[in-house]
């Protein structure tokens, strides 16, 4: 009775989100499905073709370039983002001397909208006017200069600094609250049995943040693999499709190519991929979970 009653308390509470979410997010997903079994004309007409788009894929070398870069994209940037990250929100529970200062500095960056950080960071790369370039041949290291965004080797690094520098802040932030949950009272036991602060860290605070870790990377790769904004701007997917990304490609077919239905199949795909390496990554990295 008591459940029952607080069932109907609940629900005309939850109805406005529900709403929202099946007219912004079912509901496109649901149309979406429907694209990507269809083949859409110049002139705007489509018809039916079944599971010929989602076959196309599997041959189709541009999307598995695509997919490719993706993941590349995740490995590179997860590793760039998440030591520093770690040690700067390690760092920041210590209370060093200019730590409100710090933290502005570091989370400033993310306020930005990604149009001007990634137009920002492409005149940063520029080769002749940027900045990277001239200061390398300043202090006598020309020979490390180089085409950042045009170079196959250097682009997809480029662009994966570029966002971690965006966003680093975020999870610097979301690391210094799992450090300020574990137990002080674990952490003083440690430091009384003689740890010191390298042991500490490695062997009592990173097992104590297996979990938010965990999480935190599920989200890294699950954003990478939706990137667009910053392959956009600062390489259009180029050069030669070296920091092509699902999300580049799926917006020049279906926006310059006219293929809808293809670029919808992409699209589904990328949802599907998404889920199974999300479920991957849970399972792969679940360890028995520490109460504190």
């Amino acid at each position: 009775m008591f459940r029952s009653s607080q069932r109907r308390i609940v629900i005309p509470f939850l109805l406005p989100a529900l709403l929202l979410l099946g007219v912004f997010y079912l509901y496109p997903l649901v149309r979406t499905v429907g694209i990507s079994f269809t083949e859409w004309t110049r002139t705007g007409s489509s018809r039916y073709v079944g599971p010929a788009n989602y076959t196309s894929l599997a041959g189709d070398p541009d999307y598995l370039n695509a997919v490719k870069n993706t993941f590349i994209l995740a490995f590179v940037g997860g590793c760039m983002l998440f030591p520093p990250a770690i040690a700067i929100a390690w760092a920041l529970t210590q209370r060093i001397h200019g730590e409100r200062l710090f933290r502005f500095v570091t989370f400033a960056p993310v306020v930005l909208s990604a149009a001007v950080v990634a137009l920002m960071w492409k005149f940063v790369y520029h080769p002749t006017l940027g900045l990277i370039n001239p200061s390398l041949k300043s202090i006598g290291l020309s020979g490390l200069a180089t085409e950042w965004l045009g170079n196959p080797a250097s682009a997809l690094p480029a662009v994966a600094f570029t966002t971690v520098w965006h966003g680093i802040g975020i999870w610097i932030v979301l690391l210094c609250a799992a450090f300020e949950r574990l137990p002080k009272s674990v952490l003083e036991a440690a430091r009384v049995e003689g740890a010191g602060e390298w042991r500490l860290f490695r062997s009592v605070m990173l097992p104590l943040l297996r979990d938010p870790l965990r999480v935190m990377l599920v989200l890294w790769v699950v954003q990478t693999i939706q990137a667009f904004a910053f392959v956009f701007i600062m390489t259009g997917g180029g050069p030669f499709g070296s920091t092509d990304v699902v999300g580049t490609l799926m917006y020049r077919v279906a926006f310059e190519q006219t293929e809808f239905g293809y670029a919808a199949a992409m699209g589904i795909a990328l949802v599907v991929v998404t889920l199974v390496v999300a479920q991957i990554l849970n399972r792969v990295l679940k360890r028995a979970s520490i109460e504190y």
